[in-house]
């Protein structure tokens, strides 16, 4: 029986509400009484890359224009769009072989001449994840290389950071995704305070074999065919994120200040209460330029 992925959202609201009072015991008893494991514990070491190609995928939604203006509620507002992806990315000079490729859904409503660029259509249903599940198809039977998934969210400011955000990834192997905002919250839920950490899904920089280890685990992209919105950030934003982490590698976020915040699955254990260490929440709603590309510090290796 066929199941629209609106219906599924609120069939688990509903089982939530159910079971509220055994969610709720477990995030006292997390949050009161787990203390996480001090000793280190190895993460996982993604597969070795040989060569310097970054595959970059730029989504887009036919209907916006070139340079829009983003609102989100309690978060500043700030310039983005098409335009400026491309100025960012068709002037990197860098070291590394970058390999553009814009996925566009609504084509029709483009305003835009597309003619000189690499372009895919999708579907609308699972907006910017069509988009990347389109990408990786296009690119998952080629050697394995740095891919980058974006969309036109990224605020308008430019800065060089191609080749650092690549040499510090390519240096600690046991990052599986990397961004530039993460959410420690799932607020798609009845369940407050629901400790769900996981990165924005605007930009992530991964691999090609850690999207094809997503995929077998998950026996599918994630957020493939999800058109309603809060389903696709449940079941596909964070679901992307839990799923790397279940694989056993880290996360990292790029902060504003340009220091990476790692995590992984061992903050989870106690609901974050002794082993996160940043912002609780949306970390946008602390930033002056929110879902900006900030270079990275200069002191990292």
């Amino acid at each position: 029986m066929f199941i629209s992925s609106k219906n599924k959202f609120y069939l688990t609201l509903f089982w939530e509400m159910i079971t509220s009072p055994i969610q709720y015991g477990k995030n006292f008893i997390k949050w009161h009484f787990i203390k996480p494991k001090t000793e280190p514990k190895e993460n996982k070491i993604r597969t070795p890359i040989y060569t310097n190609k970054l595959a970059v995928c730029i989504h887009e939604w036919g209907g916006y224009d070139g340079k829009r203006t983003k609102n989100i509620k309690n978060i500043s507002e700030f310039e983005c769009g098409l335009d400026y992806q491309l100025l960012r990315f068709n002037n990197y000079k860098g070291r590394y072989d970058l390999d553009l490729t814009i996925t566009i859904s609504d084509k029709e409503l483009l305003k835009k001449d597309m003619k000189e660029f690499k372009t895919i259509e999708v579907p609308n249903a699972g907006m910017d994840f069509s988009g990347y599940e389109a990408f990786y198809n296009s690119i998952k039977d080629l050697e394995n290389q740095y891919v980058l998934l974006t969309n036109t969210s990224v605020n308008r400011k430019q800065v060089d950071f191609i080749d650092a955000y690549l040499d510090f990834f390519k240096t600690n192997e046991s990052i599986g995704m990397m961004g530039i905002s993460f959410n420690s919250k799932m607020y798609q839920s009845l369940i407050r305070n629901n400790f769900n950490p996981h990165l924005q899904t605007f930009f992530l920089l991964t691999t090609t074999d850690v999207l094809r280890e997503v995929v077998i685990k998950n026996r599918k992209f994630p957020g493939k065919g999800i058109d309603h919105k809060l389903a696709l950030i449940r079941y596909g934003e964070i679901k992307l994120s839990r799923i790397v982490m279940d694989l056993g590698y880290e996360l990292v976020c790029i902060l504003e200040d340009g220091s990476p915040y790692f995590f992984d699955r061992k903050c989870l254990l106690d609901n974050g209460r002794n082993s996160w260490k940043s912002f609780f929440g949306d970390y946008r709603l602390h930033l002056k330029d929110p879902n900006a590309i900030n270079p990275m510090n200069s002191n990292q290796d």
